[in-house]
């Protein structure tokens, strides 16, 4: 047995029937949960929000679908804790009862502190009490019955224990404090109570009531009135329920099992306005008058029911703990086959037919079935084959003469009122998925055989092949849409239309969409120009005037999802598939997915299973029964919820560098090299057996959205500057109602980026313009000076250059004009001697004037080469040459003048060797031995002397002046050569000086070596 129960409940979901106004849903948790314990006594909710659960052996906090469990010390309990309310210092005061299922007839209390540490209750009270029941009231004071017939109120804050009411010496079971009310029983004994009484926190009686053979379970308030729970007994000991509004004569009654009897409640369900009664394994919803609205029955035995203020009830149960969600039932299901054990009982569902207002013709796996859409019951129509117990039809189709025909591997028809047969045509070859009346027959929809025409007149079927593409012969058709003209067709290949010619041409889709093709409707009711095509992929519009086709569904993320149908109403649009059945606005947006925990009765629709009456209600089969939704009873519903940011993780270049938990508000500010971001969500909307999906995107219009896994969002190489990130949670399939948030990312901009930095380059170009101008106007000036200057240093040097060449012309001049007066002479002296005859001395003439011209050419010879490379700015070549034989060779060249003179050259030292231009020392020193021999006193000695003194060559040319030949003061004491060669030598740093010391002059030449 608990084999059986655990298949059914332990699955993680579930759904039932909704046959009357409302429809449950479920979350089940057991062992494998995380519940220390199967057996569940009691559940609570604190004043934050957090669910607790008291079991046999342990307290377990129940979050975000997990359960934190705390075991109870061994001593403190033998049958488990069963109350647990909270005082306003958030402890919580744990009981167990002599009876577990009773939350009266208290045993001992504890309190468990916030920091997971149990004390008995004595120890927080001001003094000892016999505890016999507790409350706490809104404000989270504790109410306190006694077993002495006492009230008292606690407040844990100021630890103040106040006593309300004295009213007898029995036991007070303490059932409702709320509302500035406290309503309790007096006891009898543990089955009995003898009166009812409601106060207030001043103790004042408001109502009393005495109770005979009655025991009162619970107590709430609805709207200002009480309504107490009974157990009652008859004369035989015999229990039964009742419910009573108190001070009135509103009650219900009702049998009771007699051997759970203890197992009874009531708790208000406030979101849908209900009083919530359950006794074992039952509950039942009834309204203010206590009227049976709907009924449920479970599994397992119920210990205690809770609402939780969000349409959820908490069922605390001998195998485990449940969650129901109770929602209003819209959508109606027959044929259902509510045992997941049998499912070869299911009635999986093909073509649907409205015959009447109240009556279906479905074709099922179990036959055709007649529904009665007003009891739910179905009548199994006759096999099409008489030699089948069964037959699964696929289609069905009225003809214009009001027959209903069926196709399969044969076509005919059904009399509905005599339940008779007929068959027209039969072929095992191929199956008929659609037809549709055509001409004087039918056209028939083939499986893998394309299109065939029956002709009524001759029951005989053409299998055309002619005009028929390809494709299409080796199709399975689906679907037929017939308009004035032209008929099109739905197929596994593509979508085809048939004019009025008989001929058939392809309709193409975009590149890259999947063909197969299952249902066409106009996509506007009684517009046939506009069409929606149901495919493997998508919901298609043809627009038959200009062929083109744009796709429906606006998201593009379901975009890729097989639809079998596609209806339009007055709400939206309603398409099924094999994930559940679809419902868009009227602009492609997907609104909601309904499923099996919105009441379907399984969530794969079938192909063909699929119908719209002429009241707009529609009818979608799938394998498990058929469906029924009137599209006007699904307004869109609130859903709560708030999305939460746990932690954000952010990241500069992957690297973490830093992490946010407590986050108030939905903005996070990162800094310049911080890029990414990981965004941990949670997200509580009450709705426990729904899935929960994330979505995410940055487009402002939110058109399209991007899922994202594990409530983990990373975003990466975010832009600077704001970026908006909208963050959508789906829960149950509703996107209409989804809730979404937006997180404000601020990341800071570089200062490149920064309007005082765009400033500052501005500034800084201008300046660096207005720098540049004034350094190429500077640079302008400072080249029109250099080029003045050099302009000036060229005059300077072209100047300089014409007094050196009329300088080195003069010098030419000067050492020339001697020789050739010399030469002058010597032919005076030829001519002479030729007249006389005299032969020796002309022999003796003519070697002297050869050796003269020798020596003369050399200085010639030297001052030419000298002037040459100083034209050709050459400058001077130093090299070791001994002076004094240069000295030596000019003195010889000037023989006949120290002879004529009678003077005579000491030259000291006999060998000295010097560094220097030879060509410019010779012509020097014959200036100065000339100028020597022409001031030279007659008969007297010349002296030169050569010295050498730290790189410096010293010349040191002496002689006795002639008063005669005394120099003129205007020269220095050099003629006219050395004044010219004075300015030529300073230029190579030859330093020449004339000195009188006596009556000797001293020519002095210091050359650089």
């Amino acid at each position: 047995m608990y084999c059986r129960i655990g298949l059914l409940i332990g699955c993680l979901l579930y759904s039932i029937i909704a046959q009357g106004q409302y429809f449950l849903s479920s979350k089940h948790y057991g062992l494998a949960s995380g519940i220390g314990h199967r057996h569940i006594n009691t559940s609570f909710i604190d004043s934050h929000g957090r669910k607790i659960i008291l079991s046999a052996n342990d307290l377990a906090f129940f979050e975000n679908g997990n359960f934190k469990t705390v075991s109870f010390p061994d001593s403190y309990s033998t049958k488990g804790l069963n109350t647990i309310y909270e005082d306003d210092l958030g402890n919580y005061w744990i009981s167990e009862s002599f009876e577990w299922f009773y939350p009266f007839g208290i045993r001992h209390t504890f309190v468990f502190l916030p920091n997971h540490q149990f004390i008995p209750a004595e120890q927080k009270l001001p003094y000892s009490i016999n505890i016999e029941s507790i409350r706490s009231d809104e404000r989270r004071q504790l109410v306190i019955g006694t077993q002495q017939g006492e009230i008292y109120t606690y407040s844990a804050q100021k630890n103040r224990m106040v006593r309300k009411l004295k009213y007898s010496n029995a036991p007070i079971k303490v059932l409702y404090a709320q509302n500035n009310r406290i309503v309790f029983c007096e006891v009898t004994d543990i089955s009995l109570d003898k009166k009812i009484v409601v106060i207030d926190y001043a103790g004042k009686i408001l109502y009393e009531e005495s109770l005979s053979n009655r025991l009162c379970q619970s107590v709430l308030e609805v709207g200002h009135e009480f309504y107490a729970l009974y157990l009652r007994y008859d004369a035989h000991q015999k229990k039964s329920m009742e419910l009573v509004k108190l001070g009135t004569n509103t009650r219900m009654q009702g049998n009771i099992n007699q051997t759970f009897f203890y197992l009874t409640g009531i708790t208000y369900e406030p979101k849908h306005k209900t009083i919530v009664l359950y006794h074992n394994n039952k509950i039942q919803f009834l309204n203010e008058n206590l009227q049976v609205k709907y009924e449920h029955n479970f599994a397992n035995a119920i210990h205690h029911l809770l609402a939780d203020g969000h349409g959820n009830l908490f069922l605390s149960t001998d195998n485990g703990f449940s969650i129901i969600r109770v929602q209003k039932g819209q959508i109606q299901t027959y044929l259902y086959n509510p045992n997941i054990e049998a499912v070869e009982e299911n009635y999986s569902c093909r073509s649907i037919l409205k015959i009447d207002k109240t009556h279906l013709v479905v074709n099922t796996n179990r036959s055709r079935q007649l529904l009665d859409l007003t009891t739910g019951k179905s009548v199994v129509l006759p096999p099409l084959r008489p030699e089948a117990s069964v037959d699964f039809v696929l289609s069905i189709l009225p003809d214009e003469q009001g027959n209903i025909w069926f196709g399969e591997q044969l076509l005919g028809s059904t009399n509905l009122k005599t339940r008779k047969n007929q068959i027209y045509y039969s072929n095992y070859e191929t199956r008929i998925w659609a037809m549709e009346n055509y001409q004087d027959g039918f056209l028939l929809g083939l499986e893998k055989k394309g299109i065939g025409h029956y002709h009524k007149a001759t029951q005989r079927v053409d299998f055309r092949k002619k005009n028929i593409p390809k494709a299409l012969q080796e199709s399975t058709v689906y679907d037929f849409y017939k308009t004035k003209n032209q008929v099109y067709i739905a197929s596994s290949s593509g979508l085809y239309v048939l004019d009025s010619l008989d001929k058939i041409t392809e309709i193409e889709y975009p590149k890259e969409q999947k063909k197969a093709t299952y249902f066409i409707n106009t996509f506007v009711v009684g517009n046939p120009t506009r069409l929606c095509l149901a495919t493997e992929e998508g919901i298609l519009l043809l627009d038959t005037s200009t062929g083109q086709i744009t796709p429906f569904i606006r998201d593009k993320t379901f975009a890729n999802v097989k639809f079998l149908s596609c209806y339009a109403t007055q709400n939206g649009y309603w398409a099924s598939t094999e994930q559940g059945i679809w419902h868009f606005d009227n602009q492609g947006n997907l609104l909601k997915i309904y499923t099996e925990l919105d009441g379907l009765t399984n969530n794969e629709c079938n192909t063909l299973a699929h119908y719209q009456d002429e009241q707009g209600v529609l009818y979608f089969g799938g394998i498990n029964g058929l469906n029924v939704i009137n599209p006007v009873a699904f307004p869109s519903q609130h859903q709560e919820g708030n999305i939460l940011l746990k932690k954000v993780a952010i990241f500069s270049n992957q690297v973490l560098s830093q992490v946010q938990t407590q986050i108030s508000t939905p903005r996070i500010f990162l800094k310049t090299n911080e890029n990414t971001l990981k965004i941990e969500v949670a997200y509580n909307d009450y709705q426990y057996d729904c899935d929960k999906r994330f979505y995410y995107t940055t487009q402002a219009n939110q058109l399209e959205w991007t899922p994202f896994l594990e409530e983990e969002l990373r975003l990466e190489n975010l832009p600077y500057g704001k970026t908006t990130v909208y963050v959508k949670v789906v829960a149950c399939n509703n996107f209409s109602q989804s809730s979404i948030k937006s997180i404000e990312i601020n990341r800071e901009y570089p200062i490149y980026f920064r309007w005082y930095f765009w400033v500052l380059v501005g500034g800084g170009l201008v300046l660096g313009v207005w720098g540049v101008v004034q350094l190429y106007a500077y640079n302008y000036r400072l080249r029109n000076l250099k080029l003045k200057a050099l302009v000036d240093r060229q005059t300077v040097r072209l100047q300089e250059n014409i007094q050196f060449r009329d300088d080195l012309l003069k010098l030419l001049v000067h050492d020339v004009r001697h020789p050739i007066i010399s030469f002058n002479n010597l032919t005076d002296k030829l001519n002479l001697l030729i007249r006389r005859n005299e032969h020796e001395r002309l022999l003796q003439l003519g070697a002297e004037s050869k050796h003269r011209s020798e020596s003369l050419l050399w200085l010639v010879d030297n001052l030419i080469l000298w002037i040459q490379s100083s034209n050709k700015n050459e400058t001077v070549v130093p090299q070791n040459v001994d002076l004094v034989v240069l000295i030596n060779r000019i003195i010889r060249s000037y023989s006949n003048d120290i002879d004529f003179r009678r003077l005579t050259f000491v030259i000291e030292p006999a060998v000295f060797i010097g560094k220097v231009d030879e060509r410019l020392f010779v012509i020097v020193m014959r200036n100065i031995i000339f100028n020597t021999i022409e001031y030279a006193k007659s008969g007297s000695s010349i002296q030169i002397r050569l010295s050498r003194n730290t790189h410096l060559l010293t010349i040191d040319c002496q002689n006795f002046m002639h008063s005669e030949t005394e120099p003129q003061p205007e020269l220095q004491g050099l003629k006219m050569g050395l004044s010219v060669l004075k300015a030529i030598l300073k230029k190579q740093s030859i330093e020449l000086t004339n000195e009188k010391v006596g009556e000797i002059y001293h020519t002095k030449l210091v050359i650089p070596e």
